[in-house]
Parts: structure tokens; C-alpha cells; sequence
């Protein structure tokens, strides 16, 4: 193991340990350490933002937010006909009907929920589009 990147040792009094450690050229090499990285870590942040700031569109981040909400009230609308119908069936002693119709139910519920969420989006996409042909048209013309 080179001498630099030894650890200090902390036997002995502290005359001892910084004679032992290098003294003071030990630490002018920490300090020329420490400034090495913090310049890395400024370079990685710096290419971290640079990276984030070409991606980070605001349009792409609400479409996957949007998805998101639709997957889980998807998942929430047929998890919650599961339970209803479950508990319809113990309650009525019909099993296993009740399960069987709220599973149904859950999931055409989910898919009307698909189906008007992408209406909304699909309409709002093609608002936006023509607000972008407009002001295109406008800044030729």
C-alpha cells in the first residue's frame, strides 16, 4: 500500500502521530486530495444537470405522470370490485357470483377510465399542437 494512502495511525501522542502521518506534507497531499475531488464531484454534478436539462421536458414528464394516475386507478378500480364482491359473497353467501360480477365491473370500470383518460389526453395533444402550428405560422408570416 503506498505511503499516501495509508490511514493515520492514532497509537501514541500527538507529536507521535504527526511525525508518523508525514507532518505537514502529509497534509498539503490531503488537501491537494481533497480539492481533486471536489472538482470531480463538480464536474459530475455539472454533467448530471447538463443531462437532466436536455430531458426534462415538461410535456413528457405530465404524459408519464398521467400514466401513471391511470395505472393506478386501474389497478385501484378492479382491486376495489375484488374486495366488494368478496365481501358480497360472504356477507350473502352467494359465492362465486358476486366476486365474478365485481371483478367484471371493476374491470370495465378501468377500461371506461382508459378510454376517457386518453380521450382528455388525446384532445389536449391536438390542442397543443395547433397552439404550436399557430405561433409557427405566425413567426414566419
Amino acid at each position: 500500500m503506498a505511503e499516501q494512502d495509508r490511514p493515520p495511525s492514532t497509537a501514541g501522542s500527538g507529536a507521535d502521530r504527526g511525525q508518523e502521518a508525514g507532518g505537514p506534507d502529509s497534509e498539503a497531499r490531503d488537501l491537494a486530495a481533497l480539492e481533486r475531488i471536489g472538482r470531480g464531484v463538480a464536474e459530475m454534478r455539472g454533467r448530471q444537470a447538463e443531462a437532466a436539462g436536455a430531458s426534462a421536458d415538461p410535456r413528457s414528464s405530465r404524459a408519464i405522470g398521467k400514466a401513471w394516475s391511470l395505472a393506478i386507478e386501474m389497478v385501484a378500480a378492479v382491486g376495489v370490485s375484488v374486495f366488494i364482491g368478496w365481501w358480497c359473497d360472504r356477507w350473502l353467501g352467494t359465492a362465486p357470483w358476486g366476486l365474478l360480477g365485481f371483478i367484471l365491473l371493476g374491470i370495465a370500470t378501468a377500461m371506461w377510465t382508459a378510454i376517457r383518460t386518453g380521450l382528455r389526453m388525446q384532445a389536449s395533444a391536438l390542442a397543443d399542437q395547433a397552439a404550436d402550428d399557430a405561433a409557427e405560422k405566425k413567426r414566419r408570416g
